[in-house]
């Protein structure tokens, strides 16, 4: 099954256009490369030149990738035509569009909705400082915030960042603290928090997070991972690394919406 067809069951609710390609911050236009359809790309910048110039005045570093489409496949004259390939443009990268369209149709997925004791079974958050990387939504930087001391929720789409503030203002939330960063630029100093969560956010530069998480966690402290890998994706590439000498993470099974999932976590060493 394709992206494009695995989002649309994701999210039946959400309707997607192709000026939806403007929400787009640079680091997700940064990922079309190897990520969106070619000829459908090039379908769209030659039909919608504005769209064109604003993803590239915003992500200059495409402009190659951009180039190479347009001149590999000319514009599609027939209008039937153009309009499946923007629907199927928008449709492979319906999250990216999604977090800054409509954060709560993403916070509404129930794969959100696994027990947050398997984290607290690791370590008890109370009178913590907590790291949530990759908050997404918050639903985990939310949940810490219950029992922790204080929560840094560290987030890079700017649509996310706000969703989360006015989650935890409606909550009575007032130890969250959210900021722009990523998972392997985190805005904390070094040996800062005394537990770091990941939650469906692992793995888009593995070792250099792994490498920044080891430097915002205090010695002694814990790193814990719910990154939503599948148990039956075999020995990937993340498992491998995690359960390395290199790393020495730990690792379980646990149980989402979805079915049965793995957690990784570890003690910062001294």
């Amino acid at each position: 099954m394709s992206s494009a067809s695995t989002f649309r069951r994701m999210f039946p609710g959400v309707t997607l256009t192709v000026e939806d390609l403007l929400l787009l911050e640079p680091f997700q236009i940064g990922y079309f490369p190897g990520c969106v359809p070619e000829r459908e790309l090039a379908a769209v910048l030659w039909a919608y030149p504005l769209i064109r110039r604003c993803l590239l005045a915003s992500c200059p570093v495409v402009a190659a990738m951009v180039q190479a489409a347009m001149s590999a496949h000319g514009p599609v004259p027939d209008e039937q035509e153009l309009a499946r390939c923007c629907h199927e443009l928008v449709w492979t990268i319906a999250d990216l569009i999604v977090y800054n369209k409509c954060p709560e149709a993403y916070d509404s997925l129930p794969f959100h909705n696994w027990d947050f004791a398997e984290v607290t079974s690791i370590v008890a958050l109370d009178g913590k400082v907590v790291i949530d990387a990759g908050s997404g939504t918050g639903r985990v930087a939310l949940e810490a915030a219950r029992t922790a001391r204080h929560v840094f929720s560290v987030e890079p789409v700017g649509r996310l960042r706000q969703f989360i503030r006015d989650k935890a203002a409606a909550a009575g939330l007032k130890n969250t603290f959210v900021l722009d960063g990523f998972l392997d630029a985190i805005p904390l100093p070094d040996g800062f928090a005394d537990v770091l969560i990941t939650s469906h956010a692992l793995g888009w530069r593995l070792e250099s997070e792994l490498r920044e998480f080891e430097r915002v966690v205090r010695p002694r402290g814990k790193i814990i991972h719910c990154p939503g890998t599948a148990d039956d994706a075999g020995e990937d590439e993340t498992h491998v690394c995690l359960i390395s000498p290199d790393w020495h993470y730990h690792w379980a099974r646990y149980e989402e919406a979805d079915g049965t999932k793995r957690k990784y976590w570890k003690q910062r060493s001294a």
